[in-house]
């Protein structure tokens, strides 16, 4: 039986995986360019990172609850395909939304896209996905697995100001 539920949890993870990297695969044929930065940072990694920021105990609460951290940005060179991409993004955002993550954040200024989901639990976010794009310029898209305390994010912002059913220490400065 504990072989069995270990297979599960394996097969999960990996159909998780490689959904993840088809909607990264369909992003990158839509925008014409792969990364040009791209971090993945695993548990070992985040470790270490929180070993450099021992003189920041704020930093240290965040990095202490990720267990994975995962940032690509593309500098857009040519146009982008407006309309694939928009269709993306909503494609994106609603498989996230099937799978629990509430749209924290939506901005919506011409072209140019903003969303942060995640899923809330008081003032606890964990599993947190950022996808920006500005036209013309790059899109960012940021994937964050693990727990976050946004009280903990407050002491490193001081910046936010938005109040999610009762999650009103959260905030972000765009």
């Amino acid at each position: 039986m504990k072989n069995i539920v270990l297979s599960m949890i394996l097969i999960i993870g990996l159909v998780s995986f490689a959904a993840k990297a088809n909607d990264v695969d369909e992003l990158e044929k839509i925008l014409g360019v792969e990364a040009d930065v791209k971090i993945t940072l695993g548990p070992g990694m985040l470790g270490l990172a929180n070993l450099f920021t021992k003189d920041e105990p704020e930093a240290q609460a965040i990095l202490a609850g990720l267990r994975d951290l995962s940032i690509s940005v593309y500098e857009l060179k040519d146009s982008v395909d407006a309309t694939k991409l928009a269709g993306w993004l909503q494609t994106t955002v609603d498989s996230l939304s099937r799978k629990g993550l509430l749209e924290i954040v939506k901005i919506a200024d011409g072209d140019e896209r903003v969303h942060v989901l995640a899923k809330v639990n008081g003032t606890k976010l964990s599993d947190i996905t950022v996808l920006v794009y500005t036209p013309g310029d790059e899109f960012v898209y940021i994937s964050m697995d693990g727990d976050i305390d946004a009280n903990k994010v407050q002491q490193v912002t001081k910046n936010f100001d938005i109040n999610i059913n009762g999650l009103n220490a959260m905030s972000l400065s765009l």
